[in-house]
């Protein structure tokens, strides 16, 4: 997520659509960001209100997701002896978005521990769990078709609900 730019989100009637090119199968993936049901994690309005606050405070190009002090503002680029390091435009390393996660998974108050892997093994646990193909939610998150890892998370969403335990008069 964090090699996305604002430009890269393309309003569409169901939401947002972007391409994101995933390392682990080299290639780009068309990606829809629907309208959802639950204000409190309607996804399209909070990246929308995220673009709007970027544009505020001057950003209307560049990294989508960006280094922010912890005033809020936009952080300064990073230097070492004058010289800047890191991306001089501010993009979030995939570190600094798994501290967020985490950070804020400890403020809401949710058990375990979280990095920015969650949210990867979070959807496809929740997809799992409502019923979605494996192969459609492969796709989706950027696993190839007979992933392990993808199983291993099925494994975990079905351990209860779909359980050999159910139902044989135990």
């Amino acid at each position: 997520m964090v090699s996305l730019d604002i430009t890269d989100l393309q309003r569409a009637e169901h939401g947002l659509d972007t391409s994101v090119y995933r390392r682990k199968i080299k290639a780009h993936t068309d990606n829809a960001i629907l309208y959802g049901t639950d204000p409190a994690t309607y996804p399209v309005r909070a990246v929308l209100g995220y673009v709007d606050a970027l544009a505020a405070a001057g950003r209307t190009d560049g990294p989508l997701f960006v280094r922010i002090d912890r005033h809020g503002h936009l952080a300064a680029p990073l230097t070492r002896h004058g010289r800047v390091i890191g991306d001089p435009a501010g993009r979030m390393t995939p570190e600094a978005a798994g501290d967020v996660v985490a950070r804020l998974a400890d403020r809401a108050g949710l058990d375990g521990q979280w990095s920015g892997h969650s949210l990867r093994r979070g959807f496809a646990t929740a997809a799992r769990r409502a019923g979605h193909d494996k192969i459609r939610t492969a796709r989706v998150g950027g696993w190839s078709d007979n992933s392990t890892a993808l199983d291993g998370y099925m494994e975990d969403a079905d351990r209860i609900t779909d359980s050999p335990l159910i139902n044989i008069g135990l």
